[in-house]
């Protein structure tokens, strides 16, 4: 069962889908990413950075099938 997330939080996870590791991702994600941190749908691979998990990308692609 896929967590019920804010629209805040699907776009953080497609920012992150997109740009991930290559980027920090924005300040205005930063609360809803340690939330998706807490939902381990991302992982935090540096400093201000994230990446997505195998949950998060199912998250995803459920969510656009």
């Amino acid at each position: 069962m896929s967590p019920i997330l804010t629209p805040e939080a699907i776009e953080a996870l497609k920012w992150i889908d997109q740009f991930g590791e290559s980027r920090p991702f924005p300040p205005a994600f930063a609360n809803v990413v340690y939330a998706l941190l807490s939902d381990g749908l991302v992982y935090q691979s540096a400093e201000g950075r994230a990446e997505l998990t195998d949950d998060g990308k199912a998250f995803l692609s459920d969510e656009y099938d």
